[in-house]
């Protein structure tokens, strides 16, 4: 594991410091064109500049610096539909020209792991019927409690008159590599370096009345931990709110997400996870409540060893209220 997280540190380097053709695929850049390691990072007013973001979720927060490789500006795309956008995308994420580094934390999960450490009795308090528990059902689906990662690929913008400043609005395709060294099993933490190699395809589009956002990914996950086991998985998240809609329209205001995980050895389903979420906009408040319901089934070989818990049920109910701001 250590020599494989060298490896992409030495990767990462050569990805940063080594200049990229533009998008158009013209020639690479010249010798006065090249970069110093400060421009690398932040970029500049000739190159394109990196770009701050972050996103503030009950379940998932991050902060993320975008560094722009090809020394272009990020391309919008707002006039074309979802399947020009992939398309144009996908064509452009063969040579990549962003580099993006983020810090995520998983907050309500957390939460569930340090009840179950420091309040033992108000945790088992929320115990149904001896294989079940709620505190359990509101933080299930996330076996991090923080991660790192790094992406390299392509990446467009979003706008909408009069909404330019609103910075959460962009899409991505390319690959991303994300570690962890903890692992949360039934909201207890595990050391665990891990490692997360995926292609993936997310955007977000949130404007003021509408927000839309998608995420599809195709990966292999690598645990240091033996009792763990190896897996790949397929995965697919799709939202939205539209505050001008009628909120009781079963098909608006909606999530999606599905996501299987088979066994890196023997190709075995080890994961199944479907979760389904309805949306109730205020729009004199401009949030939206949101709850999504669903499962997750794990079969007994997903663990091995002393982790393995003959006891426990293969079947998580998934519980998830939360506000779109």
């Amino acid at each position: 594991m250590r020599g494989l997280l060298t490896t992409l540190v030495l990767v990462l380097g050569m990805l940063v410091l080594t200049p990229l053709a533009t998008a158009e695929d013209g020639p690479a850049t010249t010798p006065d064109q090249q970069r110093s390691f400060r421009e690398c990072l932040f970029g500049s007013q000739q190159l394109g500049w990196a770009d701050l973001d972050w996103e503030l979720d009950l379940y998932y927060t991050n902060l993320s610096l975008n560094i722009p490789l090809a020394g272009t500006p990020i391309q919008d795309l707002s006039g074309l539909s979802e399947p020009e956008i992939y398309s144009r995308l996908f064509v452009n994420s063969l040579v990549p020209r962003f580099l993006l580094l983020e810090a995520a934390v998983m907050p309500m999960p957390l939460a569930g792991v340090a009840l179950q450490e420091s309040a033992p009795g108000f945790y088992r308090s929320g115990e149904i019927g001896g294989s079940q528990n709620l505190i359990q059902w509101v933080t299930a689906g996330f076996e991090e409690p923080y991660a790192f990662s790094l992406f390299v690929g392509d990446m467009v913008r979003f706008t909408k008159q009069g909404e330019e400043r609103l910075s959460s609005n962009k899409g991505y395709m390319g690959y991303l590599c994300s570690y962890s060294n903890q692992h949360i099993k039934n909201n207890v933490l595990i050391p665990d370096d891990s490692l997360e190699l995926e292609w993936k395809l997310k955007g977000e589009r949130s404007f003021r009345d509408e927000k839309l956002a998608w995420s599809f990914r195709l990966g292999a996950k690598i645990h240091d931990h033996p009792d763990i086991a190896d897996t790949f998985y397929l995965g697919f998240r799709r939202s939205d709110l539209d505050f001008t809609v009628n909120p009781i329209e079963f098909l608006k205001n909606s999530t999606i997400e599905v996501r299987w995980d088979v066994s890196a050895k023997t190709a075995a389903l080890l994961r199944q996870e479907y979760v389904l979420g309805k949306k109730f906009p205020v729009k004199s408040w401009g949030v939206a409540f949101k709850l999504d319901a669903g499962m997750i089934w794990e079969a007994p070989d997903r663990y091995s060893g002393r982790l393995r818990d003959r006891d426990a049920g293969n079947v998580t109910v998934v519980l998830r209220p939360n506000i779109i701001f």
